[in-house]
């Protein structure tokens, strides 16, 4: 990728203007609920579904087919969908299933269960169904391939089950949640959370804008504080807002300012998992607290992790030229680290740092995978890899394969700091060394640093059998995800990582004062 060109939106947002399943009086007012949801998230990728226009299970299906295949088109971003109504889910929660298989918990926020069967609905309509659908007791046809199971459902803020919905929900265990704390002791130790959202869930008396609104709902501060509760806790792994039928003002103007929070609380729930623990995998010789700025500095060491600022969402520009200041009286050039995505803050501060004239560096994404599924999609690779519990052996190697000058000094500043546990990754090739990489574990999740072979024994599977062993050294310590971080023009790295699990999870890009 050109340095000079625009970063990409980190976000897809797929809208659904579909209004079959539902049963609401005014449902063709879900068209417009669909597209004015889509409109308060205009940075994003946005994939508008041309949805049948005549109804029945059949126009269902069909929907699902064509939501499937734009899903399969959002190349890797944070997805969004927004509804129509609640159906519209279907395709989108079985993608997060087939990927998170048992690891994934949904969390379904909504005034009512949608656990009926086609048998037991008094409606007959389809959003009352979804749930159950996706639990694998649905319409034939539209009961995904990997249905999910009870264990892997939670109800939030639902207050309104028809007796066959208790019944089925007692009988399995699904539990019901109100408030934050309970929300997360409910999920329990799920790897993901795909947060499904009802805009009937809110209380009737701050929004009217659905087809059935039901009184002793959440409020909007309830709302986000338990979807922000989720994200800070679990991999936020996809998002649904559905049933939005636009009747009053007032009540778009409340989405206004809640939308886009919920999206971007869930769109970072990575980044917030990853971000803390890689910083201390790579730490900085000096880090300092400035205005909500984070700013880091390591002498000798040229790279841009080490010695970069991470703004804060809000009121960065007001701090921009105390960093300046910061970095230049340690004569070091002023770099930030910008996260990508849909947040304004971080917006009006990439656009305030163009106009003073920083240039646009290193796009680059995060990629997890996990750390089994790393292990099993390397197990053909066969070079003899050697994993060393401390840096002795390993840094002369890293000093011969690194590329970059600082490597010295990266060795002392930063790989010396390192306080987990870390595994020092080496193979060899005719007598020599040839490969290598670092792995550094902290509570569940490994870093994945370093990784480098030599030019002449490249595309020889070395690569991946450092990676391998490093994913065999992870699991051993209890970390059962991995992270790290790739330049997104670095082709051979991606199509290496592609192969070995991982996939895009989110992305930032630097800025560099002239």
């Amino acid at each position: 990728m050109d340095n000079d060109e625009p970063k990409r939106p980190d976000v897809t947002v797929i809208e659904v203007p579909q209004w079959q399943g539902s049963s609401s009086p005014a449902a063709h007012r879900l068209r417009a609920g669909a597209r004015l949801l889509a409109g308060l998230l205009p940075t994003a990728d946005r994939r508008t579904v041309d949805v049948a226009d005549e109804a029945g299970a059949a126009a269902l299906a069909g929907n699902a087919r064509r939501i499937r295949a734009v899903l399969e088109r959002a190349d890797g971003r944070f997805t969004v969908t927004l509804g129509g109504d609640c159906g519209v889910e279907l395709e989108p929660i079985a993608a997060a299933a087939r990927r998170y298989g048992d690891r994934l918990t949904v969390v379904w926020f909504d005034a009512h269960g949608d656990l009926n069967t086609p048998a037991s609905s008094p409606s007959g309509a389809f959003h009352g169904m979804v749930l159950r659908t996706l639990l694998g007791d649905g319409p034939v046809g539209l009961v995904p391939d990997r249905p999910l199971k009870p264990s892997q459902v939670v109800l939030a803020g639902v207050r309104d089950l028809d007796p066959a919905e208790h019944d089925y929900a007692a009988a399995a265990g699904i539990p019901t949640a109100g408030d934050p704390d309970a929300l997360v002791e409910a999920v329990g130790d799920a790897s993901a959370v795909y947060v499904h959202i009802d805009l009937d869930v809110l209380d009737p008396s701050v929004f009217r804008s659905v087809g059935l609104p039901t009184p002793g709902g959440l409020t909007p501060d309830r709302l986000l504080a338990m979807v922000t509760a989720l994200a800070r806790r679990f991999e936020v792994a996809g998002l649904g807002i559905t049933e939005y039928e636009p009747a009053r003002p007032e009540d778009q103007d409340l989405l206004a300012g809640l939308v886009r929070p919920i999206v971007d609380v869930c769109r970072s729930s990575v980044a917030g998992l990853v971000e803390p623990r890689a910083r201390a995998a790579w730490p900085a010789e000096v880090t300092e607290e400035r205005g909500g700025w984070l700013l880091r500095h390591t002498a000798g060491v040229r790279r841009r992790r080490s010695n970069s600022a991470v703004p804060p969402p809000a009121g960065a520009e007001k701090a921009v030229r105390e960093v300046e200041h910061f970095y230049r009286e340690r004569s070091r050039p002023v770099i930030v680290q910008i996260p990508d995505g849909v947040d304004d803050g971080f917006d009006r501060l990439d656009a305030l740092l163009d106009r003073r004239g920083y240039r646009l560096d290193a796009p680059t994404a995060v990629l997890t995978a996990f750390t089994e599924d790393v292990v099993a999609a390397t197990e053909d690779a066969a070079a003899p890899v050697e994993v060393a519990a401390t840096p002795e052996t390993w840094l002369p190697v890293f000093g011969e394969l690194s590329p970059s000058a600082d490597a010295e000094a990266v060795g002392s500043q930063v790989i010396s700091r390192i306080a987990a546990p870390a595994g020092f990754a080496t193979t060899t090739r005719d007598g020599g060394p040839a490969g290598l990489g670092l792995f550094v574990a902290d509570t569940g999740w490994a870093g994945v640093f370093c990784m480098a072979v030599r030019p002449e024994h490249r595309r020889q599977g070395l690569a991946a059998a450092v990676l391998g062993a490093g994913a065999r050294w992870a699991a051993r310590q209890g970390a059962h995800r991995m992270y790290l971080q790739v330049e997104t023009d670095n082709d051979a790295a991606w199509r290496l990582y592609a192969k070995t699990g991982f996939t895009r999870s989110y992305a930032y890009h630097y800025r560099i004062a002239p």
